[in-house]
């Protein structure tokens, strides 16, 4: 199955995504923006490996476009790819007329500017894209893959129960001060959850999750001794510290 990516201006989203959504329909894979990156991810970082990853990048031309720094930059990255493999990469959809970018000129592109027309040209982006089909099961695949799902589902549940169980057995004991530290922290680091329920204490009142405690570490290595330490001794809690630490290795050997 071909994968596409879809470089475009913000201006033109909704065409884009209503390509997007059609290519995926035909059986396709589409890498569009939106979709793709989330919350925090580095916008170059994460546009280079879709560029890098997929088959062809559709360049959705308009005057927003050819004015977008962000496109010239894809459409640069593409055509290099185009060079380096020696095979069509970069399929130009012309959404309004516009002088087309040098290296783009004498290709043969998608005349979109017409929307009557969109079916007529869409089916000539399938057909460069190698015309694939949306994928199709018989009546029993089907069956089978229910029952799979249905099977998986009763796994996850069980865990999840598991998972429960170990909480409640885990925050028993622990004040509500805590508890409630513990909940913000796994919400903010989910990877830490299983640490923090299990291992996370009070010294002198003061919570102590695993984020909390690297972050006092990494902060006394660079300016001193850290209040935290004296709490943490004083309170005698340096072998929850141990515990907490140990658990978080694992972690990260894991």
């Amino acid at each position: 199955m071909s994968s596409i990516f879809l470089s475009h201006s913000h201006v033109d989203k909704p065409f884009a995504r209503k390509l997007g959504n059609d290519l995926r329909k035909a059986g396709f894979a589409v890498w569009i923006d939106e979709a793709e990156i989330n919350i925090g991810d580095s916008l170059i970082e994460k546009i280079r490996e879709g560029l890098d990853d997929v088959d062809y990048v559709a360049a959705i031309l308009s005057n927003a476009s050819i004015a977008s720094k962000w496109v010239t930059r894809e459409l640069d990255i593409a055509s290099n790819r185009e060079i380096e493999e020696n095979r069509v990469v970069v399929l130009p959809l012309l959404l309004e007329k516009v002088e087309l970018p040098g290296f783009l000129k004498g290709k043969f592109y998608g005349n979109f500017i017409d929307s009557e027309k969109y079916d007529e040209v869409f089916s000539l982006l399938l057909r460069a894209l190698g015309g694939a089909k949306p994928l199709t099961a018989t009546h029993d695949e089907l069956e089978i893959l229910r029952a799979e799902v249905a099977a998986a589902k009763e796994v996850a549940a069980h865990y999840a129960a598991q998972l429960d169980g170990h909480k409640k057995l885990a925050l028993r004991g622990k004040s509500p001060e805590l508890i409630k530290q513990i909940e913000e922290a796994n919400r903010k680091f989910p990877s830490h959850a299983v640490i923090n329920t299990t291992h996370a204490f009070q010294a002198g009142g003061a919570p102590v999750t695993l984020d909390y405690l690297l972050w006092a570490i990494a902060k006394s290595h660079r300016k001193g001794a850290h209040p935290l330490e004296a709490l943490i001794s004083m309170n005698h809690k340096w072998p929850e510290v141990e515990a907490m630490l140990n658990a978080f290795d694992d972690l990260l050997g894991n």
